[in-house]
Formats: structure tokens, sequence, C-alpha cells
């Protein structure tokens, strides 16, 4: 079993590619050196190193999660959801999250139950709806466009 950790999309695009770092680390071997390497929001090619991506991306654009509504650029959860400074990690184990927001501290999210370990969460689940606080639209957000895994440890195709 392996812990995944998505690293912010690097700037260079070799053929069209939109490059996520990904770091694997072993859960059941603490010696066990670390995995990383490439993999393309796009198309979910995967490679050791970025120069190794020489065919063009097969799927250029990425499918927007506002497109269909899903989100509202207008609400501030959102908002924030995008633009702040958040550290994102799949946890080994069910639909479970872990996001270090911008304050420094670390919330667990459940995407299946659709909670999340925040005192925005804890005191205003109901008003939130199923969208539920930035944390929660974070990693629905990365998860959509690839930059984390589902929950079954799969990338969006």
């Amino acid at each position: 079993m392996y812990s995944t950790h998505s690293q912010p999309t690097i700037d260079a695009i070799p053929n069209g590619h939109s490059l996520v770092v990904v770091t694997e680390r072993s859960l059941a071997n603490d010696d066990a050196p670390e995995r990383v390497y490439y993999r393309c929001r796009f198309c979910g090619q995967e490679r050791p190193d970025a120069e190794q991506f020489e065919r063009s991306c097969a799927t250029p654009y990425s499918d927007s999660p506002f497109r269909d509504g899903e989100y509202d650029l207008d609400d501030p959860r959102t908002r924030r959801a995008l633009t702040e400074v958040m550290e994102t990690r799949f946890l080994e184990e069910g639909a479970r999250y872990e996001v270090e927001s911008e304050s420094g501290n670390t919330y667990e999210i459940d995407v299946a139950d659709r909670t999340c370990t925040c005192p925005d969460w804890a005191t205003r689940n109901g008003e939130l709806g199923a969208q539920g606080c930035k944390h929660l639209r974070r990693v629905d957000l990365e998860i959509l466009t690839r930059r984390l895994p589902r929950p079954d440890g799969r990338f969006e195709r």
C-alpha cells in the first residue's frame, strides 16, 4: 500500500502535457525509497522524467468542473478553495484525504461521507450543502483536475 502525494503543476508543458510531480511512499516498509514521477493532468500518462513526454498530449484540454455549474466561482468558499495555499494528501485507506491549510492547521476530509474536521464544517455543516467547506471543495477540485487520486487510488481519466 502506498501513500500518494501530488505537488503543484510544474511550469514546463512539454508537448501540451500539464505535469504534476507525484511522490509515493510505501506504508508497509519505512525503509523503502520514495517513488517520484511525473503525471499529465490531462491524459494520465506517467513518466519518470519530464523530458520523456515526447508525444503530444492526447487530451490537451481538461474538463472543467465549472463548465457544468458544479461550483459557483462567486461563492467565497469556492474562491478560497482555489486561491489559498493548501497542501493536499491522499491517505492510505478509503475516501480520506488530508489538507494542510494556509493557517498551518491540518484537517481530514472524507469525500464519501462529505465531511471535514475543520471548525467551519463543525459549526455550519448543515448550511454548507453538498459542496462543503473550502477544504472539501479543494480535494474535490484536485481529484477532478487529476492532481489527487480518486478514493479507489486511481486518477480521473
